[in-house]
């Protein structure tokens, strides 16, 4: 039995029909693909988490290129005292990758909050006076006013 020349339209006709809808899928499927690494991408980038509760005196420090949120910190002698430092920079700014730092050598404390990260340390000054916090990462490091600030111990 041989096939007529309509029985071979109509079988390129289903195979043709068959390929596009196969390529449609495929097509589909990478869209959805596309658009669901985008959306994940910019919801992080867009959205970032509330930082984690903290028991006990936290304050929260925020450090970019231009400096400290704040510059004088007020806290209780004998009382524990949680630093929760945040780096608002990102990883493309040359100095220091957007790392930031607070330290007080006098009470061995020493954060390093990764770029657009958090990090942080809990302590307890046992005596009352004025310390210095700095940064040392970058930004003029200690030399920077910008870049440090003073810790007051009240007793």
């Amino acid at each position: 039995m041989s096939r007529t020349a309509t029985e071979f339209k109509a079988e390129r006709r289903r195979r043709e029909r068959s390929q596009r809808l196969t390529r449609g899928l495929i097509f589909l499927v990478i869209i959805i693909a596309v658009l669901g690494v985008a959306g994940y991408y910019l919801k992080t980038g867009l959205f970032r988490p509330a930082p984690p509760p903290m028991a006990g005196t936290v304050i929260d420090v925020e450090a970019a290129m231009n400096g400290f949120n704040m510059y004088e910190i007020r806290v209780p002698v004998n009382e524990p005292v949680t630093i929760r430092l945040t780096s608002l920079d990102n990883t493309h700014h040359t100095d220091g990758g957007g790392k930031h730092q607070w330290a007080v050598d006098e009470l061995g404390v020493d954060i390093i909050a990764p770029a657009l990260g958090s990090s942080y340390a809990t302590f307890t000054p046992t005596e009352a006076g004025s310390y210095t916090f700095y940064c040392d990462i970058c930004c003029g490091g200690r030399a920077n006013p910008s870049m440090n600030g003073t810790l007051i111990v009240e007793g």
